[in-house]
């Protein structure tokens, strides 16, 4: 029992298929429209189905096809400024639906479509890593959650918050803090070597966007905070993700905060 989401903006020249995880893989377009149930087709929907080269193929008897969608995307996410998105999925039973979670990409001069076929594996470990991750606790599965907003949001300020708080569930303690700015930019220049100018920057513009204080600045403005943001976000994620030390220390509190402390 298969399901197909054609990739938008995803394009590397390798040989398929290339298995993400069991039940996951990347594999070219072969998708017939003529087969499709006609109902809700539009001809503008065939195009977009049949002109991308490679689709996200899931057994819906491994994994439920939107967590491993999401899953996937994320991962891609978590790799590099990636555009690739999600418009629709094509059942085998020929049902076609609109994706209503395709994810804006990144605004950044340095957003791409190409993934190299070395990424692949990188995606993978990404892929196997949230998936663990997200599992562990009520903690991490929040900050997945937090995190996976984040890219499905449209407006820079839901970006930037929804990251924030991903990161804020990741490096704070489980009891009540004092001096908050403090120890979110110290704890996080910890882990990934970040300004903490930086970092207290986007923390700041957090707290007066929540509490209504924010005085709007220019777009690009806007725009730098939400690729900080982003960037740290991404960083912080991936070096988690991508480390079983790290997915361990997870398992309790003291370990997860003698990650972030030195």
């Amino acid at each position: 029992m298969k399901t197909l989401y054609p990739l938008h903006d995803f394009q590397c020249n390798a040989d398929y298929p290339k298995k993400i995880a069991e039940g996951v893989s990347v594999v070219l377009n072969t998708i017939d429209c003529d087969s499709l149930d006609k109902t809700f087709l539009s001809n503008d929907d065939e195009y977009k189905i049949t002109c991308t080269p490679l689709c996200l193929e899931i057994n819906r008897d491994v994994i439920d096809p939107k967590e491993a969608s999401i899953a996937f995307i994320l991962s891609c996410r978590l790799l590099k400024r990636t555009k690739v998105l999600l418009r629709y999925r094509i059942d085998d039973t020929g049902k076609m639906f609109t994706v209503r979670d395709n994810y804006p990409y990144v605004t950044s001069d340095d957003a791409t479509n190409r993934i190299a076929e070395n990424d692949f594996q990188a995606i993978s470990k990404l892929y196997d890593g949230l998936s663990r991750f997200k599992r562990i606790n009520t903690r991490t599965g929040n900050a997945t959650y937090f995190m996976s907003m984040a890219y499905r949001s449209w407006k820079w300020l839901e970006t930037l918050i929804f990251h924030v708080c991903a990161l804020e569930t990741l490096i704070s303690a489980s009891d009540r803090e004092t001096g908050i700015t403090n120890k979110f930019k110290r704890r996080i220049n910890n882990f990934i070597a970040y300004d903490e100018s930086k970092l207290e920057e986007i923390y700041n513009v957090r707290s007066e966007l929540v509490h209504g204080r924010y005085s709007f600045e220019t777009i690009e403005k806007n725009r730098s905070l939400r690729l900080t943001v982003e960037e740290v976000s991404r960083s912080v994620f991936s070096k988690i993700l991508l480390s079983n030390d790290c997915l361990e220390a997870f398992q309790n509190d003291d370990t997860r905060m003698r990650l972030f402390e030195k």
